[in-house]
């Protein structure tokens, strides 16, 4: 019996699929229904197939004599490789299979340029435990049931040095009371932590109670943050029409009243591609200027190269305006002078 392992194609789709569910319906035996659907729809066979023209998919579909018996879903984003999900069909275990898929896996996320590799698990799944283990992968995080409705276990594998554009990164925000800079933050914030990196957030007020400056100050990374505080960000955004001049960084979003019709030659280094007419926009597109920071969250984004489609805003922003906020976001993220 000869076992291969191959990129998968379209004609294999609906096999992989259907066994994708099996092994979601083992996992998840004594849960309700409703929530096996929800792990079964994030795949459907539409899906899969637009997916597989992707440069950062990772779908590999093991054989024995050409009958599928075990696939791989991973994806790579930002230098990291992601497992979301490895399986064989029953009958086909105990034979080594899980342990190629494996190795396969990180032999791609290896020519994709990935310095790591990242994967959850369950804590009942032994076998499936000590495999990555086997492979370098160690526990780095235990998230208990009460966050997420099963307990799930991190697992993290080293592949390469961490190269300089993956290492810690600085953002700071700043502007005035009412211009929703701690929403801004604080969404910010989450979306880099949803994305898998380490998040440090910092708030900072003045000492005026009504009417004064804010700062936020990030720190993001895929390693533990061993300092949460700076002097110089990467990214700066300045919503305030005086801008602080404490507020250091290498490029700078800015407000481009601050700056009159000319560059003021001041000690903010911000190019005239990125002074920009936050306020005007949001009164032109939106009819009001509370939407400022949505536009400004859209133009960070883009500059941290955060891909938006990737982003539930929807768990972000309240309720009330949701449809205007996201509007405003996408508007800020592909704005072009």
């Amino acid at each position: 019996m000869t076992f291969i392992i191959e990129n998968l194609r379209e004609s294999d789709i609906v096999a992989v699929v259907n066994l994708y569910h099996l092994i979601i319906d083992e996992l998840h035996a004594r849960s309700l229904e409703v929530e096996r659907l929800h792990f079964k729809d994030i795949y459907p066979v539409e899906e899969v197939k637009k997916r597989l023209d992707n440069k950062d998919c990772v779908y590999l579909v093991g054989k024995e004599d050409d009958k599928i018996v075990g696939f791989v879903f991973a994806w790579v984003s930002e230098g990291v490789g992601n497992l979301h999900w490895m399986g064989l069909a029953p009958g086909y275990r105990k034979k080594g299979y899980g342990d190629k898929l494996l190795e396969e896996t990180i032999k791609t996320f290896m020519e994709k340029g990935c310095h790591e590799a990242k994967l959850f698990t369950y804590p009942s799944e032994k076998v499936a435990y000590h495999l990555f283990q086997k492979h370098g992968f160690k526990e780095v995080a235990f998230i208990d049931h009460r966050f997420f409705g099963v307990s799930i276990i991190l697992m993290v594998r080293k592949i390469t040095p961490i190269p300089e554009e993956h290492r810690a990164k600085k953002i700071v925000l700043a502007g005035e009371a009412g211009q929703g800079i701690k929403l801004m933050a604080h969404a910010l914030a989450n979306i880099l932590a949803k994305l898998g990196k380490e998040v440090a957030l910092n708030l900072v007020y003045d000492a005026t109670v009504r009417g004064g400056n804010i700062r936020a100050e990030i720190v993001y990374s895929d390693e533990p943050i061993e300092v949460p505080f700076f002097e110089e960000a990467d990214i700066g955004l300045q919503l305030s029409k005086t801008p602080d001049p404490s507020v250091r960084a290498k490029l700078v979003l800015i407000e481009s009243s601050a700056c009159d019709a000319e560059c003021k030659k001041c000690e903010i280094r911000c190019p005239a591609s990125d002074r920009i007419p936050f306020e005007q926009l949001a009164i032109e597109q939106f009819n009001s200027p509370i939407f400022v920071n949505m536009i400004a969250l859209g133009r960070l984004l883009s500059k941290v190269g955060i891909n938006i489609e990737t982003v539930n805003f929807a768990s972000e922003f309240p309720s009330q305006f949701l449809d205007e906020n996201i509007k405003a976001v996408r508007y800020g993220y592909t704005y072009q002078d």
